[in-house]
């Protein structure tokens, strides 16, 4: 009987989906992406060492045994590799971090920081080449770092899981099938294409900045296309209302984390233990003809900024 419950324990925690702690150390950047969604809170302090050390351990004792380091730019803080190696003694098993890549050109830099104990990165990639990515990040040669930051981490070592997050505009769009490819062909283990969030400079910039679903939506095919072709199992779209996923739901990030990732956000200034359903009763809201969608019950929505500015008209029940 003991032996029988053993089993099924075991069996309910591998069920049981992954936690894991986005801590952004702070608003910092060395770059100036035209849609920052952090553009105006670059007044707010960053964590200071001591305060991010105990939010590791704070997320230990909840069960998270994986952590994102976020900002702004983590890897322009001076204490970087000192958390990364706290974060390693602590016990987390995936140490990752969200970044522009510019610092990961420096051979020694990118070294040092997988020796501490890095073993996941996320690099952001907007464009498929240096003249769209640079305009969009509004550095020149941040491209070029970024790309060579990744070449940089795969020379090092393959074990190192590379993934890229490119953020969706009104400027790259049409041109999400060619950033897929390169990214894919620069060495990413994983693709991400996150709808540009309007906030910050975001929502300064609403109408040169965030696309229509309708207009993204026509490269959607051909985009994940690419994912079939390449064989990257990993590859995934975000903050799309379902309807306009329509034969590609299984290719939605925020639908498919559901039963398998539990996310806590910790920043200088707030605390989100449960992003999932912070994001669906604060930042996605759904128009009246979203009740009669089949999918009413596991789609999002919309962001409310973009409601504020458009409406719901968009929004075509399934």
């Amino acid at each position: 009987m003991l032996r029988l419950l053993g089993k099924m324990n075991l069996k309910l925690l591998i069920k049981m989906p992954e936690k894991k702690l986005a801590l952004m150390l702070g608003y910092e950047c060395n770059n100036n992406c035209v849609f920052c969604y952090a553009a105006d809170k670059k007044n707010i302090p960053p964590m200071t060492t001591n305060r991010a050390k105990e939010e590791l351990r704070k997320g230990l004792e909840r069960g998270c045994r994986f952590v994102d380091f976020n900002g702004g730019e983590p890897s322009i803080r001076k204490d970087i590799l000192e958390l990364i190696r706290y974060a390693k003694e602590l016990g987390y098993k995936i140490i990752s971090m969200t970044t522009n890549g510019r610092m990961f050109y420096y051979p020694e830099f990118a070294e040092k920081i997988v020796k501490a104990g890095l073993n996941s990165l996320v690099f952001s990639i907007h464009g498929h080449n240096a003249k769209l990515h640079d305009c969009l990040t509004r550095v020149n040669g941040s491209f070029n770092q970024a790309v060579e930051g990744i070449k940089n981490i795969k020379e090092i070592t393959p074990k190192v899981y590379v993934c890229t997050n490119t953020t969706i505009t009104k400027l790259n769009y049409k041109f999400l099938p060619q950033i897929a490819e390169n990214n894919i062909a620069i060495g990413a283990d994983a693709c991400e294409f996150i709808f540009v969030h309007p906030r910050g400079n975001a929502l300064k910039n609403f109408d040169d900045i965030v696309p229509t679903f309708r207009e993204v939506a026509t490269v959607i095919p051909e985009t994940i296309g690419i994912a079939k072709i390449s064989g990257i199992n990993h590859f995934y779209m975000r903050y799309f209302p379902l309807c306009y996923m329509i034969g590609y739901k299984n290719y939605l990030s925020e639908l498919d984390a559901l039963d398998k990732l539990k996310e806590q956000h910790i920043g200088p200034e707030f605390q989100d233990l449960n992003v999932e359903q912070g994001r669906r009763l604060h930042g996605r809201v759904k128009g009246k003809q979203c009740s009669a969608c089949q999918y009413g019950s596991n789609c999002e929505g919309i962001f409310k900024e973009i409601a504020e500015r458009r409406g719901f008209d968009e929004l075509v029940p399934v």
